[in-house]
């Protein structure tokens, strides 16, 4: 460690211990006890400014700041969710999920927004905030080695968040995607559809393909035949106008045979359903649909869209609970893979082959 490094830690130890609100040493007093250069004074302060443990004033001394107050004992334990920087609802929403039940659960929560092209989070190394733990949301179809030993060298329990991560000893909480499929299958065969379909709305991943697996295995074992319509999209590709492109020019001379369809994420309804008005086929008369997604916005569309809804409040609290098991351990616990199970909601948006 250098000068600065050392003198930091012993600076943060002395203000933990004052009162919010206090004024914090001179950095002549500080150069005497502790016997440092300016320049060392210089830089352990500013990394505790940065940190926000300290605040400067009109009268250019620091004050001590309630920043501290979240590292004495007994603290609320302070969670970072690490997510890409991409404009996504799905984000915000998952977002919005972890700072509305944390008053419930009993954590503080820190935003940490990164470059989506990048598998490791570097903004993490210059984060400045007191952390118990880390919730990785990353979309990268290959997670690196190097996004693991940076995970680990913080020393913090880390959860993959949407992402499963079977094949490692690594803690991840994800949706069953291959449920998922199965119960979207379910749902149409149940109804009398004697031929589906799957809209590849996603860049493709192992969470994607495990969706469609289940769709079509399902399917497969009740005598279905499934169209998969693959619409070829990439990391930072706009969804919905790849989708309607796609489904645009293979049905350009002909309407789809298919009478149940199945979308493995919500961004594309607005596609499908501009290709099917343009088409003059009816929802749900002509084609049910049924969509992976937020149930309370697939709610507003006409006729409402049959979600397969993922269940992020529950796999917020399961992301919690594994956090504050590795908290609490006294010795090395085994990482957990925690599978949730979506709930189904059936809305207008698919009928009975009987009714049409």
């Amino acid at each position: 460690m250098t000068k600065a490094e050392i003198l930091y830690e012993k600076l943060k130890k002395y203000i933990i211990g004052c009162s919010p609100g206090a004024s914090f040493l001179s950095s002549r007093t500080i150069m005497n006890d502790y016997q440092v250069s300016l320049a060392t004074v210089t830089a352990a302060v500013r990394r505790l400014v940065e940190e926000g443990l300290l605040q400067p004033n009109a009268r250019r001394n620091m004050l001590i700041t309630d920043e501290i107050l979240k590292y004495r004992e007994n603290a609320p334990l302070t969670i970072c969710l690490a997510l890409p920087h991409w404009q996504s609802d799905w984000y915000t929403f998952v977002e919005h999920c972890f700072f509305d039940l944390a008053p419930e659960l009993g954590y503080e929560l820190e935003i940490l927004h990164f470059d989506w092209q990048a598998s490791v989070p570097k903004e993490l190394q210059k984060f400045r905030k007191k952390l118990d733990a880390i919730v990785l949301l990353n979309d990268v179809e290959k997670l690196s080695p190097e996004l693991f030993r940076k995970l680990d060298g913080h020393g913090l329990p880390y959860v993959f968040f949407g992402r499963d991560i079977a094949n490692l000893s690594v803690n991840c909480v994800v949706l069953d995607n291959e449920y998922s499929g199965a119960q979207a299958a379910h749902h149409l065969i149940e109804l009398g559809h004697k031929k589906l379909a799957v809209v590849m709305s996603q860049p493709k991943s192992e969470g994607v393909c495990l969706k469609c697996k289940g769709f079509q295995q399902y399917s497969e074992l009740h005598g279905i035949p499934v169209e998969v319509i693959d619409c070829g999209i990439n990391s930072g590709d706009f969804a919905p106008a790849r989708v309607y492109e796609e489904l645009k020019k293979r049905y350009s001379c002909r309407k789809p045979d298919f009478t149940g369809l199945f979308t493995l994420c919500e961004d594309s309804v607005p596609a499908v359903y501009r290709f099917c008005c343009e088409k003059e086929i009816l929802i749900p008369q002509d084609l049910s649909i049924v969509a992976i997604g937020e149930s309370w916005r697939l709610d507003y569309y006409t006729p409402p869209v049959t979600a397969v809804a993922r269940n992020v409040r529950t796999m917020v609290r399961e992301i919690v609970r594994i956090i504050k098991n590795n908290l609490t351990a006294t010795a090395p616990i085994e990482c957990e893979r925690v599978l949730v199970r979506p709930d189904f909601v059936i809305r207008k948006s698919t009928t009975s082959v009987k009714e049409k």
